[in-house]
């Protein structure tokens, strides 16, 4: 134990002023003999014991008052260790309190009460409270202090030990700058207000201490900084930190810290001979944070506890600058009905406005469009109402005006202390229109799928996604062979009975080279054999064989919905009704080994309905029923999937854009996630420029023969797909939500636009429980502080151990109250 003011132990002598006071002042009776009082004798002996008994215990209880008195004012220390009571500890002294109790009562109703004389009475009252408060007393310091000591002496014995305040601290000052640091309150964010406390920590330091200083927003190092005045001026710098949209896991910066700490004491080690005694610095991690759970990974917590496990002399402070009672609106679930679409189409983006507060609000949304020179104009605003602590969707529409990159926001007009999610960029592009071929012998079998593909009324808009073109099979070689510089984007065989040799072949060709080939078997006129004699297994899904009929009628089992075909239905939950629709006949199909399989019929052999391949640089996909009406009148169609409605042209158009390389690379990603740029063919080995947000911009290398340039911030996705195709990866920071857009240097060549946006669950309120951060340190392994003034008794604690201040006034009002009680029951006048 030490003290932090060890010249006042020098007033423990006042407590002999009682026992001084006791005797000077102790009274003399005057000796009368009067021999009528004889009879009293005996009387007067045990009145007299008795109350040399209370005079003991009153003189013990001053004594013990002023001792702790001149302690308390002395502020002991003592080493770190747990000295609360453990649970079981505090059940076994409230079990001494009730053996006490029924040992008092017991003896207060069959012992002290027996005797008839008044002073017999008494004399028992006292022999009898002496004896509980003894017992009492011996039974908790054999079952409660015996146990209480040896747990305390045994963590006290452990490698962590006490501290000393002058030994010099290696110290690694962590600072979480996620975007939900950026919180603003009193004027000043969380990361201003962890970097002034962090300043008055460092310059308490002692002389010879060293300061290592790092963020989860970079990846460079952390190294130690030998001198205090150079952590001084870097934490002064206002520059050097700020909220970050895309940041990693605190998980892996504390990991990394424990690493650096683990490094240096294996060096310092290793220099003085490998004794652990000669370690010569206080080994501490700082973690200021606003104690948000989106900025750890409580999957991976047993990670970095097993890590602090093999590092005992480490302690951990977390210091917590987040906001209690914090309120935040913002902008989240950023969706778009179609991220590229022909110009003049009709584009919805939808979001969830977030109200994380415990009122009622009303959001203003702002939609807010490129007007063609890289400004954002406000095109239209909607009012939304937001329950406490729920979200509400919004959903607004626009024009796509010209071909390109276009790109806007949804911006949240209302204010709030957090601004990163208060908007949403977003991309898209406008291309012309696909073409799709369907060839078909009978016009009326291709009507619904054409339909579905290029309605009427969209159409008379010019409002359709899709230019479709009807072709017969005989006209199938001559289209494409007079196509053969822009050929369709997807061919559709649907319900095709025979083709010539010379027409596989131009298909063949066709697929190999980018193009999408659909095959539709919904007709008993379908010659299975001529789908098979000209080599056609190499490269087409599958062999069919024959039709059968199904009865009952069959359904539809989805294998894989998250294939791009049913993928779109599944995100709108709409399989199950996809997969009601009724199948009376199909091909039984044979499907080839580089097949994959999306769906089945629930038939009993479990028949192939929806198969695709790869074949070269494009793809084929077959299904194995109709997807038309033909002689539904009489109940003689094939299957019921056209009359799902808009489920089946979702589903048609999720097809199409498949065959037709829809797997292109998303526009719109969140921060932190690498973009895979689409290089165009006629793009040379040249500079490109990258325009980012806040009016910066970089030069980037176009990649010769590439067939993609991958941008990122983020390595591990990056490098899995540039193994996985002809692509060169340019490592620029894309760490900032916005709107970036690359600019080739020649004219005809289209810019290309991308968008970032912060991650859903970024600005989340929901902040670490205590049982959180038992879980990703350990019990017992780290110290919270909200304020300067704790986290330097926290470091006191870690330190120099326990300040004993608390116990030592608690001790005193109990031993206070105690000495009023029994100097009241000495004096107070007892009746005859």
């Amino acid at each position: 134990m030490s003290v932090l003011h060890p010249a006042l132990l020098l007033g423990l002598a006042l407590a002999a002023i009682p026992v001084v006071l006791h005797f000077l002042m102790r009274a003399r009776p005057k000796k009368l003999d009067f021999p009528a009082l004889r009879l009293l004798a005996n009387i007067k002996k045990q009145s007299v014991q008795r109350l040399r008994l209370r005079h003991v215990g009153l003189l013990l209880l001053r004594i013990l008052v002023l001792i702790l008195i001149v302690l308390a004012v002395a502020r002991p220390t003592l080493p770190a260790a747990n000295y609360g009571l453990s649970s079981g500890e505090w059940m076994r002294l409230i079990f001494v309190g009730i053996l006490a109790a029924i040992g008092y009562g017991l003896g207060k109703y069959y012992w002290a009460r027996k005797p008839t004389a008044q002073y017999q009475r008494r004399w028992r009252n006292t022999c009898l409270n002496s004896a509980t408060v003894v017992g009492t007393i011996l039974l908790a310091l054999l079952i409660v202090a015996w146990p209480y000591q040896q747990r305390v002496f045994a963590e006290l014995g452990n490698p962590e030990g006490p501290r000393q305040l002058n030994v010099p601290a290696a110290a690694v000052l962590l600072f979480d700058v996620s975007a939900s640091m950026g919180y603003q309150h009193e004027n000043q964010n969380r990361i201003e207000t962890a970097r002034k406390l962090a300043l008055e920590q460092v310059r308490t330091f002692p002389s010879g201490s060293k300061v290592a200083i790092s963020d989860n927003g970079t990846l460079r190092p952390v190294k130690f900084l030998n001198e205090l005045n150079a952590a001084e001026t870097r934490l002064q710098k206002t520059d050097g930190m700020r909220p970050r949209d895309a940041s990693d896991l605190l998980n892996e910066t504390v990991i990394a810290a424990i690493q650096l700490q683990n490094d240096d004491r294996d060096r310092i080690l290793a220099e003085a001979g490998g004794e652990e005694a000669d370690d010569r610095f206080l080994r501490e991690i700082y973690i200021y944070t606003d104690r948000l759970s989106s900025a750890w990974q409580l999957e991976e917590a047993s990670r970095l506890r097993a890590e602090l496990e093999r590092a005992p002399w480490l302690r951990i402070y977390v210091i917590d600058v987040g906001i209690d009672d914090a309120t935040n609106y913002g902008l989240s679930n950023l969706s778009l009905s179609r991220e590229r679409v022909v110009q003049g189409s009709l584009v919805r983006v939808t979001a969830d406005v977030v109200n994380q507060s415990p009122d009622e609000t009303n959001c203003l949304v702002e939609l807010l469009l490129d007007d063609g020179s890289g400004s954002l104009i406000k095109r239209d605003q909607k009012m939304v109402t937001v329950p406490p602590d729920q979200t509400s969707q919004i959903a607004m529409t626009f024009v796509a005006e010209k071909n390109g990159a276009f790109q806007g926001e949804l911006k949240l007009a209302t204010s709030d202390p957090l601004s990163a999610d208060d908007t949403l960029p977003f991309s898209v592009f406008v291309q012309p229109r696909e073409t799709i071929w369907i060839v078909s012998e009978k016009p009326e079998e291709a009507f619904v799928w054409q339909q579905a593909l290029a309605p009427n009324g969209l159409v008379e808009r010019n409002a359709h996604q899709y230019e479709v073109k009807m072709y017969s099979p005989q006209q199938v070689a001559s289209q494409l062979d007079q196509a053969n510089a822009d050929p369709p984007d997807v061919i559709y065989l649907l319900n095709v009975e025979l083709l010539s040799s010379t027409a596989w072949d131009r298909l063949r060709n066709y697929v190999r080279t980018g193009g999408g080939l659909g095959i539709i078997l919904g007709s008993t006129r379908i010659d299975s054999l001529n789908y098979t004699e000209y080599a056609q297994l190499e490269w087409i899904p599958g062999k069919p064989t024959v039709h059968s009929r199904a009865n009952p009628p069959a359904t539809l089992e989805i294998v894989r919905p998250d294939h791009p075909v049913f993928s779109y239905l599944d995100q709108l939950d709409a399989l199950s009704l996809f997969s009601t629709a009724g199948i009376r006949r199909y091909f039984k199909i044979e499907a080839s080994v580089e097949s994959s399989v999306l769906a089945r019929f629930s038939d009993k052999e479990r028949n192939p309905a929806v198969i695709v391949r790869s074949f070269g640089q494009g793809q084929t996909l077959m299904i194995a029923t109709a997807v038309d009406l033909a002689d539904a009148a009489r109940q003689k169609n094939w299957s019921d999937l056209a009359r799902l409605g808009w489920i089946y042209a979702a589903w048609a158009d999720q097809t199409t854009r498949f065959l037709a390389g829809g797997q292109k690379s998303p526009l719109n990603r969140n921060v932190g996630s690498p973009m895979f740029i689409e290089v165009p063919a006629e793009a040379s080995r040249e500079k490109a420029l990258l325009r980012m947000p806040g009016l910066r911009q970089s030069q980037i290398e176009i990649p010769l023969r590439s067939d993609r340039l991958v941008i990122s911030s983020s390595r591990n996705e990056a490098d899995s797909q540039s193994q996985n195709s002809n692509a060169r990866q340019e490592d620029i920071s894309i760490g900032t939500a916005g709107n970036y857009r690359v600019l080739f240097p020649s004219n005809a060549i289209s810019d290309y636009g991308f968008s970032l946006q912060l991650s859903d669950n970024e600005t989340s309120l929901s902040r670490l429980t205590f049982g959180e951060l038992d879980e990703l340190f350990g019990e017992n392994r780290w110290q919270l502080s909200r304020s300067f003034e704790e986290l330097e008794r926290s470091v006191l604690l870690g330190r120099i151990g326990i300040e004993a201040y608390p116990l030592l006034m608690t001790l005193l009002i109990i031993f206070f109250l105690s000495e009023h009680l029994v100097a009241n029951l000495f004096y107070r006048t007892e009746g005859t």
